[in-house]
């Protein structure tokens, strides 16, 4: 092989070698920070079902509480104010309480995001339903025996298993019973 061809090939080799970089490293970089936009308490995120187990696995080490709620669902909206206290009281224990807006993808804008900043502001929460999901196939990823009854509310413990399933609106008091028996003695991430 001549020089002029190894020079032609390390040029063409270089070439490619820097295509690829400039389409892989975006698609790495979005990887990474898949779950990093979806962690925002500043506003709501449509999410997939897929996406919210990367949010959820992110949170393993941590009692993880999840409430599907919406809008329309006194009894959800009863709830939020207190997840936010409940929230606030034992992140340094950790725990977090994740928000899941039910509501109708369209009225994510002039409805859902004002409502949450309003009543949990400290939460973060997702809009199920983003991509092909729609809003029951996402919980029933969770919880295949799911009912459709809303509040419902998911405990998961510091390994990620779901321990426990609370159908219908639960007071302050019950929250922190449930979660106090999984934080345990406070250790933990």
């Amino acid at each position: 092989m001549t020089v002029k061809k190894v020079a032609a090939t390390v040029v063409s080799a270089s070439v490619l070698v820097v295509a690829l970089l400039v389409v892989a490293l975006p698609v790495l970089a979005d990887d990474g920070a898949a779950v990093d936009h979806l962690l925002e308490p500043d506003t709501i995120h449509p999410a997939t079902a897929d996406q919210f187990r990367a949010v959820l696995e992110h949170h393993r080490g941590k009692v993880v509480v999840v409430n599907y709620w919406a809008t329309w669902c006194i009894p959800c909206l009863q709830e939020l104010p207190e997840l936010d206290l409940l929230q606030e009281r034992y992140a340094d224990r950790g725990l977090v309480v994740l928000a899941v807006s039910l509501d109708d993808p369209e009225k994510l804008e002039d409805r859902v995001r004002p409502f949450f900043a309003k009543r949990a502001p400290g939460l973060v929460s997702y809009l199920a339903s983003a991509g092909e999901d729609d809003s029951v196939e996402f919980v029933t990823s969770f919880d295949p025996e799911w009912p459709g009854a809303l509040p419902t509310t998911m405990f998961f413990d510091r390994g990620g298993e779901l321990t426990n399933v609370h159908l219908g609106r639960m007071l302050y008091a019950e929250f922190e019973e449930a979660v106090l028996g999984l934080l345990g003695d406070g250790e933990g991430s």
